[in-house]
């Protein structure tokens, strides 16, 4: 079975922001943005993704998210 996940701490890092400095830029809540970041939140809102994308200027989705087999 194969899993979407979302890169974020990677776009920080290479963003050098922080969780913090992404909630100023995008208006999403740290929270959210600290359990999207560790994988412990399933679902991202689309406007969540839009504010994400504008904020960090991703031109390709394949930089946001990636895809894995998961073990069975």
């Amino acid at each position: 079975m194969k899993k979407v996940h979302l890169q974020l701490n990677q776009l920080l890092h290479r963003h050098d922001l922080s969780i913090t400095q992404l909630h100023i830029k995008t208006g999403i809540r740290r929270a959210t943005l600290s359990e999207l970041a560790s994988g412990k939140r399933q679902r991202i809102q689309l406007e969540h993704i839009d504010k994400i994308v504008s904020a960090l200027n991703i031109k390709d989705m394949n930089d946001l998210f990636r895809i894995e087999e998961e073990d069975e």
